[in-house]
Parts: structure tokens; C-alpha cells; sequence
């Protein structure tokens, strides 16, 4: 019997059970595109990128899409919000100026204090000065300058508005003393012998005028046998100093009484 007859070919051998039931399964589980799920995946395609779009125009203009009343409370919204930020900005600089200020006084005052410092230690000679000024040798062979003479020519400087003065390496303050002895001239208990040498610190020019003046104190040395140079100079150097005083010497005590017989000068 042929195959055109229907019935089985004898040469074909037929599939065997197990063959026949992986065939089925593989059928099974192959993937099948049916219309519906093509549709639904073009739809999600179409909505993906309408979303990409939708973003792309939201963030190029974000108020495109607001009505009319949205659009004017949003304005409204940001207009309070600059007020906001414009008071905010505004008390930020005063704040600012105010520091600054505050900063610039202080400084000021700090400045202030530390030249008040500096003049009251160069009064009170607690410290080395540097500055233009003369030095004046006194040269006495005859041993005819004491007190009197050196005095008038320290006063000369001041009066010619020394700053700073020292007599023989001893540094010269309010309370120094000048005194005459039997070996010679002391300055605060320290000898000082010719040649005399006085630094005095403030303008040349003054200085050196006032000592030179006609009839003054170089001519009162001269006509005792002494001989008087004055050298105005950029730069004198005062390294001596004094101990600073104490406490108890500047505060009077508190309720003290001052000394009746303290001397006013």
C-alpha cells in the first residue's frame, strides 16, 4: 500500500513517544508575537517617547503650560519672595558695614592705645629711642662745669623740645637728679665725668639753634674754659634705660592722704 493511500509509509519509521513530547514543549514555549501584544508595545513606545517630549518642553519653558490665574500667583509668589530676599540682602550689608565699622574703630583705638604706650615709655625711659636728634660733648679741662652748667644745657634741649635725653650712658627721666659731689657731677647716683656727652633726640635743626644761640649756655661754658661741639645727626641712639617704677609709686593708696611737705615741683 502506497502513501497517496492514507495510510502509514513502512519505509518511514514513526516518532518515537519521547521525541513527539519534547517537540510539543519546545511548541509550547516558543515566544509567539500575536497582534495584541505588537499593539501594546507600540502604544508604550508612542508613550515613552511623548513623555521624553513632554520633558524636554517642561524644562525648556516650565510655565508654558499654567492658566492664567496659575500664572499670576506664581508671579505673585516670586515677586514676595524677591522682597524677601531683597530685605534679607539689604540687612546682610548693613550688618556688614556695621562690622566694618565696628572694625575700623577698633583698630583705631588699638592704634590710639599702642602710640599712647609707646610716648609714655619713652617719658618714663623704660625703653631704647632712635631718632634725628644732636650729640653734644661738653669737654672740661679745668673742671669748671658742674651742675648748674650741665642742668642749663639739658633744660636748653628740652625747652627746644627733646624728646628723649640721656647724660654720660644715664638715661634722663622727670625724676631724674642732677647733683654736685666732692669727686665731681652724679646723674641718679652715677658719676659723670669730662668730656661730658649728651644725647638729645628731636629736630637737628631746633636743637643745634637753641645750644647756639648767641649768649646762651655755650657761651657760658666757653667763658669757663670749656669747649661745646654739636652734631646734628640723622640717627641717635638712646640704649639706656631705667627700671620701670612700680605700682605703689604711680596710684596713690586708696584713701592716702598726700604728704604735707612733698614737693610740688
Amino acid at each position: 500500500m502506497s502513501a497517496s493511500d492514507g495510510l502509514p509509509d513502512p519505509a518511514v519509521p514513526a516518532p518515537s513517544p519521547r521525541r513527539t513530547a519534547l517537540a510539543r514543549l519546545r511548541s509550547a514555549l516558543r515566544p509567539r508575537g500575536s497582534r495584541g501584544q505588537v499593539l501594546a508595545g507600540v502604544l508604550c513606545a508612542a508613550l515613552g517617547f511623548a513623555l521624553v517630549v513632554q520633558l524636554q518642553v517642561t524644562q525648556e519653558s516650565g510655565l508654558d503650560g499654567l492658566r492664567e490665574a496659575d500664572l499670576v500667583r506664581t508671579a505673585d509668589e516670586l515677586g514676595d519672595q524677591r522682597q524677601r530676599l531683597a530685605a534679607e540682602l539689604s540687612d546682610l550689608e548693613e550688618t556688614r558695614r556695621g562690622l566694618e565699622s565696628e572694625g575700623d574703630l577698633r583698630e583705631e583705638a588699638l592704634r590710639s592705645a599702642e602710640q599712647r604706650q609707646e610716648a609714655l615709655e619713652l617719658l618714663a625711659g623704660t625703653v631704647p629711642a632712635v631718632g634725628p636728634g644732636v650729640r653734644v660733648t661738653v669737654t672740661d679741662p679745668s673742671g669748671g662745669v658742674g651742675r648748674v652748667r650741665l642742668l642749663s644745657v639739658i633744660n636748653e634741649l628740652r625747652d627746644a623740645g627733646a624728646e628723649v635725653i640721656s647724660v654720660g650712658g644715664v638715661r634722663l627721666v622727670a625724676s631724674s637728679a642732677v647733683v654736685d659731689t666732692a669727686d665731681g657731677v652724679q646723674v641718679d647716683g652715677e658719676p659723670v665725668t669730662s668730656p661730658f656727652t649728651v644725647l638729645a633726640i628731636g629736630d637737628p635743626a631746633r636743637l643745634s639753634a637753641t645750644i647756639d644761640i648767641p649768649g646762651g649756655v655755650l657761651d657760658l661754658l666757653e667763658n669757663q674754659g670749656a669747649s661745646v661741639t654739636v652734631e646734628p645727626r640723622e640717627e641717635i641712639r638712646v640704649t639706656a634705660v631705667v627700671d620701670a617704677p612700680s605700682a605703689g609709686l604711680l596710684e596713690a593708696e586708696p584713701g592716702g592722704e598726700p604728704d604735707a611737705g612733698a614737693d610740688d615741683g
